[in-house]
C-alpha cells in the first residue's frame, strides 16, 4: 500500500514538473521573442499571509522557486537577462499615479481613490514590476524602449546574472 501511494505522489511529482517546464519554456520563449528582459517579483513571504485555509493550501502548493529557477536557466542558456525585484506594495500602490490612497473591493479589483484608475488587480501589480524593472535597466546603463504596449524590450547583450552580489534597493 505504501509503494502504490508513492508512486501516486511521484506521478504526481513529474506532471507538476513538467507543467513547470512548460510554463518556464513559454515565458522564455516570448521574452526571446521580443528580445526582452524577464522582470520576476521575488515573492519572499508570500506564504505567510494568512488568507484563509483554502487560499493558504492553494499558495502553500505553488512551487514559485522552482518555476523561478527553470525560468533562470533556460533564460540563462538562451543569454536572456532574469532580474528578481521586491513586490513590496506592488499591489497596493496605484501603477497610474503611484499613490497608496487604493483600495482592493474585490480580490481582483483595484481602485485607486485619488486618480480613479479601476484595473485587474494582477495587472496593476504586474505593471509596478514592470517600472520597477524599467528603473533598474535605467540604473544599470542599458538602453530601454516601448515600442509596443506596456512592453520594454532591452538592447544590450545580455551577460550571466552575477551570484557575488546583491541587487539595489528600488
Amino acid at each position: 500500500k505504501l509503494r502504490a501511494i508513492k508512486k501516486i505522489g511521484n506521478k504526481e511529482r513529474r506532471i507538476v514538473n513538467d507543467e513547470l517546464h512548460k510554463i518556464a519554456k513559454d515565458i522564455v520563449d516570448e521574452a526571446e521573442r521580443y528580445n526582452a528582459i524577464i522582470a520576476i517579483g521575488d515573492l519572499n513571504g508570500v506564504r505567510n499571509n494568512n488568507k484563509g485555509r483554502k487560499v493558504n493550501r492553494k499558495v502553500n502548493s505553488i512551487p514559485f522557486y522552482r518555476l523561478k529557477e527553470y525560468i533562470k536557466y533556460k533564460a540563462l542558456e538562451r543569454g536572456i537577462l532574469v532580474i528578481e525585484l521586491p513586490e513590496f506594495n506592488t499591489s497596493k500602490q496605484c501603477s497610474k499615479c503611484g499613490s497608496m490612497n487604493t483600495e482592493r473591493p474585490s480580490q481582483g479589483l483595484f481602485i485607486c481613490k485619488d486618480c480613479g484608475y479601476q484595473i485587474n488587480a494582477d495587472v496593476n501589480g504586474a505593471k509596478n514590476i514592470l517600472k520597477r524593472a524599467h528603473a533598474y535597466m535605467v540604473w544599470a546603463g542599458a538602453v530601454v524602449t516601448q515600442p509596443e504596449g506596456e512592453r520594454f524590450v532591452l538592447n544590450h547583450t545580455p551577460q550571466p546574472p552575477q551570484l557575488h552580489g546583491g541587487s539595489p534597493r528600488l
